[in-house]
């Protein structure tokens, strides 16, 4: 077996080196000597393949065709690998120009990015105190507000359900009359005329300082008690014409109508006379302060109320009226024992 081994590798080895000698390592020339056998070698490529064209036959046109493109395509090469020195520097020349203009894009683009960046700062740590603030008050709405409000609206239903079945359009109408009535004899405690000296001197300064006030009065010193009295009288009339009689209701037109002659023909006149004080200061003017415009009004608001006081308690009144009767015949017939017939029930 070993003998058989070494003929085989033997018989390999003479196929592979048929003259028996050892290959030689290719010699190793200086440069220049290969670069020379390189170019030689391409010539003697070139040279056959050109031959070898010039010997195949050509079918019609495209024969004659091949060479030119072929040409046409190394000329291209040569101007795409070897461009002119004038296209160079003209090509530098550009490249110059397109230089500043490039580097001013950079620079205006690097400025908007910081100035955008600037702002965004700002921004977001508003954003960010926004946002607690917003969550804060949320919470505070949810927890405190929400609940307070629902409380409000509850009180205010319940104040109105009350409203309605207790507030009626008479006695609505009886305390704006009791109002009316207090407000009257109110005004009588103070002054209802003035008057004013040196006008003229304070029309510019008016507004900061107004002109000084002599010879004030009190209604009572021009009309005395009588005002105060129909006061007081209307106030008993109100309690009456509520509680036993709505006729008396009536009565308040009259106390208005005598409050409003009594402002009108006796407090005006003798509130606008100057007397002494016009002698004594120049430039004065006699006013009618707050007082006299209450009393006037008061007066005419129970001469408008009393008749719808009247009318009102009247309509309330009646129904209540008629609906007893009945009640009265129904209780009546319950409380009668029944009557008892011979033989029935028995």
């Amino acid at each position: 077996m070993r003998l058989n081994r070494r003929k085989n590798r033997d018989s390999r080895d003479r196929r592979r080196n048929p003259s028996g000698r050892d290959p030689e390592p290719p010699s190793e020339g200086p440069p220049k000597g290969r670069e020379e056998r390189r170019r030689g070698l391409a010539r003697a490529v070139r040279s056959v393949r050109s031959d070898d064209a010039e010997k195949r036959p050509l079918a019609g046109d495209e024969g004659a065709k091949r060479p030119a493109a072929r040409a046409e395509r190394r000329e291209r090469r040569r101007e795409v690998r070897l461009p002119a020195v004038g296209s160079r520097r003209d090509g530098g020349e550009a490249q110059e120009r397109d230089v500043l203009p490039r580097a001013a894009r950079s620079v205006a683009a690097d400025a908007l990015g910081i100035g955008r960046e600037i702002l965004r700062w700002p921004a977001r740590i508003w954003m960010a105190v926004a946002e607690a603030l917003g969550s804060a008050i949320l919470v505070a709405c949810r927890r405190a507000v929400i609940p307070a409000l629902r409380l409000i609206r509850r009180w205010l239903v319940s104040a109105l359900t009350w409203g309605e079945r207790a507030v009626t359009p008479a006695r609505g109408l009886a305390v704006a009359a009791v109002a009316a009535t207090i407000a009257l004899g109110g005004s009588q405690f103070g002054d209802y005329r003035a008057v004013e000296v040196g006008t003229h001197d304070y029309a510019k300064v008016e507004s900061v300082a107004p002109a000084p006030q002599v010879d004030q009065a009190m209604p009572r010193s021009a009309h005395g008690i009588w005002v105060f009295a129909i006061a007081v009288a209307c106030l008993f009339v109100i309690v009456l014409a509520i509680w036993r009689n709505w006729r008396l209701a009536r009565l308040l037109l009259f106390g208005g109508v005598a409050v409003v002659a009594i402002s009108l023909f006796v407090d005006r006149p003798e509130g606008l006379r100057l007397g002494t004080v016009g002698e004594a200061y120049s430039g004065a003017h006699a006013i009618l302060l707050g007082p006299f415009w209450v009393q006037l009004f008061a007066g005419a608001t129970l001469a408008i109320v009393g008749p719808l006081l009247a009318a009102r308690l009247r309509g309330e009144r009646t129904p209540a009226r008629r609906r007893s009767p009945g009640r009265a015949g129904e209780e009546a017939s319950a409380k009668r024992a029944p009557t008892l017939r011979p033989g029935v029930g028995t």
